[in-house]
């Protein structure tokens, strides 16, 4: 059974409930849309190309610039690409030995 035909967890009202549903909802459809109109055609440089002086331990992957490329290109890419896709991204940016576990977590 989806989330939303459970009901409102303990503690929220159905007003709050269905209002978070439909930002859930809106949100989804945002990042489908960027995917779809700047993503897919030119994928994002992995992490070890866009910020090379930035370890994969380094906090800057944690918050503010490192933490938003990540989450709002790279894991955007990363859900909406297909497998085909996704398996030539990693051919043509194969991870650096630092970077060789990333593809795996993520």
């Amino acid at each position: 059974m989806a989330s939303n035909e459970i009901g409102a967890p303990e503690g929220v009202s159905a007003e709050d409930w269905e209002a978070y549903l439909k930002h859930k909802k809106d949100w989804e459809a945002m990042l489908q849309q960027r995917f779809e109109s700047e993503l897919k055609a030119n994928p994002p440089l992995p992490p070890w190309e866009k910020f090379p002086e930035y370890e994969p331990s380094n906090i800057f992957w944690r918050m503010g610039t490192g933490e938003e490329y990540l989450i709002d290109y790279i894991g955007v890419y990363l859900k909406y690409a297909s497998k085909d896709d996704i398996q030539a991204y990693k051919l043509k940016y194969p991870a650096p030995k630092i970077w060789e576990n990333w593809y795996n977590e993520n």
